[in-house]
């Protein structure tokens, strides 16, 4: 699809400016006593804040100066979120998380870790698995000495039945609090591994040391 354009005009102070005008900022931020950041479980010290601003284009002594203006929008990210957004170009995107938009402040969010949720739903599954198991018992006992043999079958296949979901159902909501589990390890490891990477580059120490350090307290 074909883009309308418009030239290049000039503001009050004899600078370039055009809406496509743009310039992006990345820096780290130090935050006490921890940032919440959206699909996140953990509270970081440190982050990575990209801001993005339109800009305007000066030409002095033969070269172009460019100037951010206004802000546009400010987004948080963690080491391990930016890690990947800068790492996985083509995919469905990295979650982060809005700060500021057009200047205004966006409401931070509360702390609720989604592991705690993966949690409750094993627990609840749980509770509903064996309460089946336990109803189903319990309409076998109740059977008295006149119920026939096709109705002790048939409430004894019921008991295997209600046993055999249970187990299909722990086993699903327990792969899934597993594999959120880990995701939560990996992204603090890599959240770890990036601040001591920084930490290493700010006093002069080989970052290649502290990989392999971090990989051998890793095994």
């Amino acid at each position: 699809m074909a883009r309308d354009t418009e030239p290049v005009s000039k503001n009050q102070y004899g600078d370039d400016t055009h809406p496509a005008f743009a310039q992006i900022q990345v820096s780290r931020h130090s935050v006490t006593p921890g940032a919440v950041l959206f699909d996140s479980d953990l509270r970081h010290g440190h982050t990575v804040v990209l801001t993005v601003s339109s800009a305007t284009r000066k030409r002095d002594l033969s070269r172009d100066w460019i100037h951010a203006t206004r802000e546009v929008v400010e987004i948080e990210m963690s080491e391990a979120q930016w890690a990947s957004l800068v790492s996985s170009m083509g995919t469905s995107g990295v979650p982060a998380t809005l700060r500021r938009v057009n200047g205004h402040i966006v409401p931070g969010l509360t702390y609720d870790p989604r592991l705690a949720h993966s949690m409750n739903e094993v627990k609840t599954a749980a509770s509903k698995t064996f309460s089946g198991i336990q109803a189903a018992i319990a309409a076998y006992e109740a059977l008295d000495s006149k119920a026939t043999a096709k109705e002790k079958r048939e409430a004894f296949a019921a008991i295997q039945r209600a046993a055999q979901h249970a187990a299909a159902n722990i086993d699903f909501t327990t792969k899934s609090l597993t594999e959120h589990a880990e995701n939560v390890v990996a992204r603090s490891r890599a959240d770890i591994e990036a601040m001591a990477l920084q930490a290493a580059e700010q006093i002069g120490l080989p970052t290649g040391t502290v990989s392999v350090a971090l990989e051998l307290d890793a095994d």
